[in-house]
């Protein structure tokens, strides 16, 4: 697929969906109608190309291409590092031994 969102078959160009720019698209089509494409591509309902027509007009809202989409993040890695590093020294701080009240408690003996 070019950046413009076309295929070519035939010698002749075909408009798909701009979210599929620059990904690999399956084809099947009837022999005897091969102005009409079905195309597919995993995680994608398929769907018809028809031959490219050049208007005057242009899509005001085209969707991005698939490698574009934002894709949700399953965990941060400086966050993670960040809990990681609080953990530890919450844990220095729990095992720290206090010696302040010690001589309060003890009087003059030493």
């Amino acid at each position: 697929m070019d950046k413009g969102a076309c295929i070519s078959f035939r010698g002749k160009k075909f408009e798909t969906r701009p979210a599929l720019i620059g990904c690999t698209v399956g084809i099947a089509y009837d022999p005897m109608v091969p102005e009409i494409l079905m195309d597919s591509y995993h995680g994608m309902e398929s769907f018809t190309a028809h031959p490219l027509k050049i208007g005057t007009f242009r899509d005001k809202n085209p969707s991005l291409p698939v490698f574009m989409q934002p894709k949700e993040a399953e965990s941060s890695r400086l966050l993670d590092a960040l809990e990681k590093k609080q953990a530890q020294s919450m844990q220095r701080r729990a095992d720290a031994i206090s010696f302040g009240s010690y001589r309060k408690d003890g009087g003059d003996h030493v």
